[in-house]
């Protein structure tokens, strides 16, 4: 199954949406953030999510293709310091008014003070370890059909390039389930966050490492 990777486009949209929202929805944290809302609801919030992100001058989409069938089977989605002004992609008129405020679309039914819980960890680890200079890996992200074929490696090795062309730092925040993959590519931890969302009315603790990769020369 050859794949080639390229920049996202707004036709891209439903296929991040799906593949964002059948990847993370096992995660803990979806499992009681997320846990009833419906699938449509679900779909909509990313589909919104990812045109707002096409527009964004710094974000880099870039999707993985699977030249077999044509399909997009994996993302990851890059925030790269630069001084661009114009966006990765244009998008119609209607992808436009989704994209000004996808907040809009966040379902009633999800569980606000769990889903500020992650909101705010990520605010404050990034303050604590993110830098202007550095490169964020916001998500990657795999189909789960399409699951432990490498792909997750080739998407994250784009970025390990870009990063090593410009002599700047990767930083982002793993999964338990995420942290093999970066660890194995030069990622070190430099924190870990424990979320207990029984206290918040959920179930289980959420574990995530925030993690830095350093350029290699």
């Amino acid at each position: 199954m050859p794949i080639h990777l390229r920049y996202a486009t707004e036709a891209d949209s439903a296929a991040l949406a799906h593949i964002n929202a059948a990847s993370f929805s096992p995660s803990i944290f979806y499992q009681n953030a997320f846990h009833d809302v419906t699938y449509s609801a679900l779909y909509t919030l990313k589909y919104a999510r990812s045109l707002q992100r096409l527009i964004d001058p710094r974000t880099h989409n870039v999707v993985a293709i699977d030249t077999d069938t044509g399909t997009v089977v994996g993302s990851a989605r890059w925030i790269i310091p630069q001084d661009r002004t114009e966006p990765m992609a244009e998008i119609s008129e209607d992808g436009q008014r989704m994209a000004e405020n996808p907040e809009q679309f966040i379902p009633v039914e999800v569980k606000q003070e769990i889903y500020a819980s992650w909101v705010n960890m990520t605010k404050e680890s990034r303050k604590k370890h993110l830098r202007d200079d550095d490169l964020l890996l916001e998500y990657l992200a795999i189909a789960p059909d399409h699951q432990g074929k490498g792909i997750g490696s080739q998407l994250l090795k784009w970025g390990l390039a870009q990063a090593d062309t410009l002599n700047a730092r990767i930083y982002l925040e793993a999964s338990v389930d995420g942290y093999l993959l970066y660890s194995k590519n030069g990622f070190e931890v430099r924190e870990e966050f424990n979320l207990d969302f029984s206290l918040l009315g959920g179930n289980n603790t959420g574990r995530y490492i925030a993690m830095i990769r350093k350029p290699t020369p």
